[in-house]
């Protein structure tokens, strides 16, 4: 695949996602602010510094009529980190696309 060419496309989505780093042996858990997904990968806000390739588990949290409701869990890789001020831009890649289907009902 030609660099900068996208497998799927990406879609803005405002919600929340607890992230579950594991590496070598620890694991840690932060709150991330989730601006883009697509079925192979999303782009949250996070304020702390994360490790590029750490495995991670993504809950993504969908608002919900009296507060957030765990919608999925999804497992990946970081495979990107950039440094934005005080927060740092983290690009999650899936090990497993989420299905069409799936996905049009957590963007809609």
């Amino acid at each position: 695949m030609s660099k900068g060419i996208r497998r799927y496309h990406r879609y803005p989505i405002s919600t929340k996602a607890v992230l579950t780093i594991q590496d070598e042996g620890s694991h840690e858990r932060l709150t991330a602010q989730v601006i883009t997904i697509s079925q192979g990968g999303m782009g949250v806000y996070a304020n702390a510094v994360v490790k590029k390739a750490a495995r991670v588990s993504v809950e993504l949290l969908i608002p919900a009529g009296d507060g957030m409701t765990k919608e999925d869990i999804f497992e990946g890789r970081i495979a990107s980190v950039c440094s934005q001020e005080n927060d740092y831009f983290v690009g999650i890649a899936f090990n497993r696309a989420i299905s069409y289907d799936r996905f049009v009902e957590i963007i809609n």
